[in-house]
């Protein structure tokens, strides 16, 4: 992640958000722990079908802090993955960056198609076709390497490490929780969109 504190006093920022054909750290959803990988093009097929795209904190829908619909950030599929551009104004962030608390990369998307492997140790799963709903700046650990975060649901997915069971929560506890999360950015998105 590169990051630059502009004389405009705003904060430009670039780096990659998922790197294509790489496992994540282990994931917990309604099948159990698995690792997921995005496979080449899918990130490029999402944004050519997306009206918008906006940059999050922490998967907030209510701190926005760029968009494409207003020019403020670009994202892109090359060779290595999603990258993203972005210059923020929100000052909590820029404060943020400055005292190196911006930890990675995320992004909230809803699968379409995925493929599934399983050979005895960890199901494996491969996501070939999602609508990419956002994507986030962290401040709280990644869930794929070097890149972003994780928080689950049935439709809505997103990357943040806070999902992992740690044994005070149940598996019930989880999934209503999720369900909560999904219920609450289909809500926002569709009152945004409407």
């Amino acid at each position: 992640m590169q990051m630059e504190v502009r004389n405009d006093g705003k904060l430009e920022i670039s780096g990659y958000v998922n790197a294509i054909d790489r496992y994540s750290k282990e994931l917990y959803g309604s099948k159990g722990k698995f690792i997921e990988k995005v496979a080449p093009r899918v990130f490029q097929r999402a944004l050519e079908k997306a009206r918008n795209v906006d940059m999050l904190l922490n998967h907030d829908v209510r701190r926005k802090l760029a968009s494409i619909e207003e020019g403020t950030l670009a994202l892109k599929e090359d060779n290595i993955g999603l990258h993203a551009k972005a210059v923020i104004s929100d000052q909590e962030v820029i404060e943020e960056a400055k005292y190196g608390n911006l930890k990675g990369w995320s992004f909230g998307f809803r699968a379409l198609s995925d493929s599934w492997q399983d050979d005895g140790s960890v199901a494996k799963r491969t996501l070939e076709d999602i609508d990419l709903m956002e994507v986030s700046l962290l401040t709280i650990e990644p869930a794929y390497i070097a890149t972003s975060v994780q928080v689950r649901s049935e439709d809505v997915e997103q990357r943040c490490i806070r999902d992992k069971l740690n044994g005070k929560e149940s598996d019930e506890e989880i999934a209503k929780q999720r369900s909560l999360v999904a219920t609450k950015v289909w809500l926002l998105k569709n009152a945004l969109l409407g």
